[in-house]
C-alpha cells in the first residue's frame, strides 16, 4: 500500500538526496512517521528524489514498507494549485443557458466537454457577447443546424406540432408582417416564421414552405391549419411571448457548439509547470483555462489568481544540505527542516528553519535519538528500516564514522524489529550486490553525489561489497561509463569507491584528466602505486575531506 494522505491536510514531503542511498531512503520514512506523531494535523508523506538501490529495495520488502513517493522535480506544477472543479457542459447546450451558467457560478469562460469526458472547446464571455451583438444573421439558426426543442426552451414554449428534436437545416427566421402575399413574397422553403393569433398569416406562412411556425401570445392555432402544418412537415411552436420578445430570444437558441473554440484551445494538464503556465497567460486575455487529467480528459478550470496566489512545495530535507544534491526545482519550494549527518554545504533558505546536523554515522541514527527524546518508539517495521539505515550507512559498524550512538540506536532499534544485527547487515548487503541485470549506468548512479570545490566540481559514486567477486564484476562493467557521467553532468573528475566491507579498503576508478594525480596526492599514493586506498571505506569522513584539501592544493598550482 503506498503513503497515503488526508487531502484536506497540508502536505509536506520529507525527502532524501538525489540518487538516493539506504539511510536516505529510510531515514525520510522514520522521520515522517515520527512527525505525524509528533503533528496529527498535517500530512507528512515520505519521499524519494530516485530510484531504489537493490539494497534498499530488499530493506523495504523485508519489513513490508511500501516506496516513498517519487518526486523527480518538485518545481510547482497546475496540480499544486486551487483548481476549480468547474463541471463541463454540453455542446448542444443553449447560448441562453450557457450564459445563465456563466452569471450563477460567477465564471467568465465554461469548458465545453464531451460524453468521453474529452474536452470540445470553450466558450467565454466575450465570445457571448459579440454572438448576441452581432445578432443580424437571420440564417443563424440553419447555420447552427438549431433543434426545434432548444427554440422552445428559450422561448418558454411548446413543439405542439413536428419533431421537437429535428434541427433547422436550411432558411432563414423572419417575421410574418404585413398581408399574405407579402408574407409568402418574402419567404423561401425551410423558413422560419414568426406569427401572431392571424389565422391568415399562419396559413400565408404554410404555403410559403415553412419549416417552423412559431406562434406568439399563445395564440390558438385551428385544427386545420396544424393538420396542413402536419401534412407538409413543418413544425408548430406556441410561445407566451409576444413577437419582438420572442425574436430577440430566438438568437438565444442557438446551440454553444456555433460560439465555440474548438481549434487551438489553449489548456494545461496537471503536469504543466507553473512557470510555463505563467508565460502562455500573459499573453492571452482569458481569464480561465482547462486543466486536463493524466488521462488527457477535462479536469477543472484554473485562473489567472489561482497561478499567481500559488503555495510551493513544502520539504524537510534528510541525508544532504548541498544544493547539487537536492531534487530539482528545490529553489521554487519551502524547506522547512533539515536533518543531516554530513558537512555544512552551500544550500540557503530564505527564512529561519529547524537544522539539525550531528556528526554521526547515519541520519536515522538522528532520527531514532529524536523518538528517544520524546519517549516514543517507532513500530517494528519503522525501526527495523532505522535500524539498516544504521548499519548501511556505517558499514555494520566497521566505518571510522560509526560512534557509539550508532551501535546504541541500532541495538535498540532491533530489539523493537527483533532481528539480529549481524544477520541482518549480512543479509542486507548481500542483497544490495547482486548485480544481474544492473546496468553500469544504474550502478554508478546507485549511491552518487556531487561536490563543489571552489569552482571545480566532481562526483563521488560509492558501492560497497562482501565478497571479491561482486566487487570484481562492478569494476569490468564500468567501461567508459565513469567519463560518460562526467561529461554528461559536466564535471571536472568523477571517482568511484569500490569498498570491501570485510577488509576495510576501497579500490578507486575515476575518469577525468589528472583525476589520479590528484587522487594520490588527496591520500600519498606513490605514482605507481595501484589506485587503492586501504582502510578509507567512508565517502564522507575519509574520501570527500581528503580530496577537497588535495583539489585546493591542485587548484593553486594550476593559478
Amino acid at each position: 500500500m503506498p503513503y497515503t494522505s488526508d487531502c484536506s491536510k497540508e502536505q509536506v514531503f520529507v525527502i532524501g538526496h538525489q540518487n538516493p542511498d539506504t539511510d536516505s531512503i529510510c531515514a525520510a520514512i522514520g522521520y515522517a512517521a515520527y512527525k505525524r506523531l509528533m503533528d496529527p494535523s498535517t500530512a507528512y508523506i515520505p519521499a524519494r528524489a530516485g530510484a531504489l538501490s537493490a539494497e534498499t529495495a530488499w530493506v523495504l520488502q523485508h519489513f513490508g514498507l511500501p516506496e516513498p513517493r517519487l518526486l523527480e522535480d518538485v518545481s510547482p506544477t497546475v496540480r499544486d494549485l486551487e483548481i476549480r472543479l468547474e463541471p463541463g457542459i454540453s455542446h448542444e447546450l443553449t447560448v441562453k443557458r450557457s450564459w445563465e451558467t456563466m452569471r450563477d457560478r460567477e465564471i467568465s469562460t465554461l469548458p465545453i466537454v464531451g460524453k468521453d469526458g474529452r474536452l470540445e472547446g470553450i466558450v467565454t464571455l466575450r465570445d457571448l457577447a459579440i454572438a448576441q451583438m452581432d445578432s443580424t444573421d437571420n440564417r443563424v439558426l440553419s447555420a447552427s443546424r438549431t433543434p426545434y426543442c432548444n427554440m422552445a426552451k428559450v422561448l418558454n414554449g411548446t413543439v405542439i406540432c413536428g419533431d421537437a428534436h429535428a434541427h433547422m437545416t436550411h432558411g432563414r427566421a423572419l417575421v410574418g408582417a404585413g398581408n399574405a402575399d407579402a408574407i409568402k413574397e418574402a419567404m423561401e422553403p425551410g423558413d422560419l416564421v414568426l406569427v401572431s393569433n392571424r389565422e391568415c398569416s399562419q396559413i400565408a406562412a404554410l404555403e410559403g414552405g415553412a419549416g417552423c411556425l412559431v406562434v406568439c401570445t399563445a395564440a390558438e392555432i385551428h385544427p386545420e391549419i396544424l393538420a396542413k402544418a402536419e401534412e407538409i412537415g413543418c413544425v408548430v411552436i406556441s410561445t407566451p411571448y409576444d413577437t419582438f420578445t420572442a425574436t430577440s430570444f430566438l438568437h438565444q437558441s442557438v446551440p454553444i457548439r456555433y460560439y465555440m473554440i474548438s481549434q487551438k484551445v489553449d489548456y494545461f494538464t496537471l503536469s504543466t509547470p507553473v512557470e510555463e503556465a505563467l508565460q502562455v497567460m500573459a499573453n492571452l486575455r482569458h481569464v480561465y483555462f482547462p486543466i486536463l487529467d493524466d488521462k488527457g480528459k477535462y479536469y477543472g478550470m484554473l485562473s489567472r489568481r489561482n497561478v499567481i496566489n500559488r503555495r510551493r512545495k513544502q520539504l524537510i530535507l534528510v541525508d544532504h544540505n548541498e544544493k547539487t544534491q537536492c531534487v530539482p526545482g528545490w529553489e521554487q519550494a519551502d524547506i522547512r527542516e533539515i536533518v543531516d549527518h554530513h558537512r555544512i554545504g552551500g544550500l540557503s533558505t530564505i527564512s529561519p528553519i529547524y537544522f539539525r546536523n550531528q556528526p554521526l554515522g547515519s541520519t536515522a541514527t538522528i532520527v531514532s535519538c529524536m523518538y528517544r527524546e520524546r519517549g516514543l518508539t517507532p513500530s517494528p517495521e519503522i525501526a527495523g528500516a532505522l535500524c539498516c539505515a544504521i548499519l548501511s550507512d556505517t558499514l555494520v559498524f566497521r566505518s571510522p564514522t560509526c560512534t557509539p550512538v550508532d551501535k546504541e540506536r541500532a541495538a535498540w532499534l532491533a530489539s523493537i524489529a527483533g532481528e539480529d544485527l549481524q544477520a541482518l547487515g549480512e543479509a542486507m548487503f548481500e542483497a544490495g550486490e547482486d548485480l544481474s541485470g544492473v546496468t553500469a549506468e544504474a550502478l554508478l548512479t546507485r549511491d552518487y553525489k556531487i561536490f563543489e570545490a571552489g569552482d571545480l566540481r566532481f562526483g563521488v559514486s560509492q558501492s560497497t561489497f562482501l565478497s571479491t567477486r561482486a566487487r570484481e564484476t562492478a569494476a569490468a562493467m564500468m567501461g567508459d561509463t565513469l567519463e560518460i557521467q562526467r561529461r554528461e553532468d559536466e564535471l571536472q573528475w568523477v571517482y568511484y569507491l569500490l569498498t570491501d566491507i570485510r577488509s576495510g579498503g576501497s579500490d578507486m576508478l575515476y575518469a577525468g584528466a589528472e583525476g589520479d594525480e590528484v587522487l594520490r596526492r588527496a591520500f600519498g599514493l606513490a605514482p605507481d602505486a595501484p589506485l587503492h586506498l586501504d582502510g578509507v571505506v567512508s565517502r564522507k569522513k575519509q574520501f570527500v575531506p581528503a580530496m577537497l584539501r588535495a583539489i585546493h592544493s591542485y587548484s593553486e598550482e594550476k593559478k
